[in-house]
């Protein structure tokens, strides 16, 4: 696989994603409880007997003690459905002074975390999106699964404008409710239309993840000179003296994820931004040791 490689694999060795309490809706058999009851072997609650039920559910012994008919109610086993969705714009097809370009970085992480996803029992399924969707691939549980979300994934090439907030609005209502979202996007664009519509996935019952994938020099803007930026979802260009807008920059790039990180924060959602330049799996076992998952 191109993504997930053997170094890859070794890597994520020692890593855990533990998804133990989320309360999952699917037709899939997994290790997480349904909000419906059914017939797995973890218990409940008691009901009042009615006719047609089956004799086999009673409860004998609450019969004994109380002289009234009880049926014993489980918590029917679901897989939890979890859908990456990958920033495919041309933003993310950056590469300053990391190691590697903010797609191959998201790319990366989305396979880490279908790994890991799949390491639990449970199914993921992949989304591609600039403007609209691109690539849908339904979860599936099986570890084979992997190469065909490889495959996708190393065809795709990021490129085109998009409108995260939009897309995400169109995401939204298209997926199963109690899904597990993992966003992974460099998160650029207006901010309050994103973090209004990343919510908009808590209102649904989702569980969500956001990946935010950013190059070191989209932090610092440490170019020296008189320079012409050009856009990578555009034909826009810009010349400008950076050293002269370095300071304003900054503070406004950190007020914007101190924005994000409160914002998510108190939405319940899981949120941590990724440099390029540091080694994806180090930062991605970090995330998960901070960050009690669900739990």
């Amino acid at each position: 696989m191109h993504y997930l490689d053997s170094v890859a694999l070794a890597r994520l060795r020692n890593i855990r994603l533990s998804l133990r309490r989320h309360l999952a809706e699917g037709h899939l058999t997994g290790r997480h409880r349904s909000l419906r009851q059914g017939f797995s072997q973890e218990f409940a609650q008691h009901r009042s007997y009615v006719p047609g039920d089956e004799l086999k559910r009673m409860d004998w012994k609450v019969y004994a003690r109380k002289d009234r008919f009880f049926i014993k109610e489980y918590q029917e086993e679901k897989s939890l459905k979890t859908y990456l969705l990958i920033d495919a714009s041309g933003s993310m097809g950056y590469r300053g002074t990391g190691l590697e370009s903010k797609w191959d970085c998201a790319c990366r992480l989305a396979m880490a975390m279908a790994y890991l996803v799949l390491g639990q029992g449970d199914a993921a399924g992949l989304v591609t999106f600039d403007t609209q969707a691109r690539d849908f691939i339904a979860p599936r549980q099986r570890f084979s699964h992997l190469n065909l979300l490889d495959e996708s994934l190393a065809r795709a090439r990021p490129g085109g404008e998009t409108d995260l907030g939009r897309v995400l609005r169109e995401l939204v209502v298209s997926l199963p409710r109690q899904s597990l979202i993992v966003l992974v996007s460099d998160l650029l664009g207006s901010a309050p239309s994103i973090l209004q519509t990343v919510r908009a996935f808590r209102v649904r019952k989702h569980r969500v993840i956001v990946l935010q994938v950013l190059d070191p020099r989209e932090r610092d803007l440490d170019i020296e000179g008189p320079v012409v930026l050009e856009s990578l979802e555009d034909a826009g260009s810009l010349r400008c003296e950076l050293s002269l807008l370095r300071e304003a920059y900054q503070e406004a790039f950190t007020r914007q994820q101190r924005l994000y990180a409160a914002s998510f924060s108190r939405s319940a959602i899981q949120y941590d931004a990724f440099y390029t330049d540091l080694p994806w799996d180090k930062q991605l076992a970090r995330f998960l040791a901070m960050h009690e998952v669900f739990g």
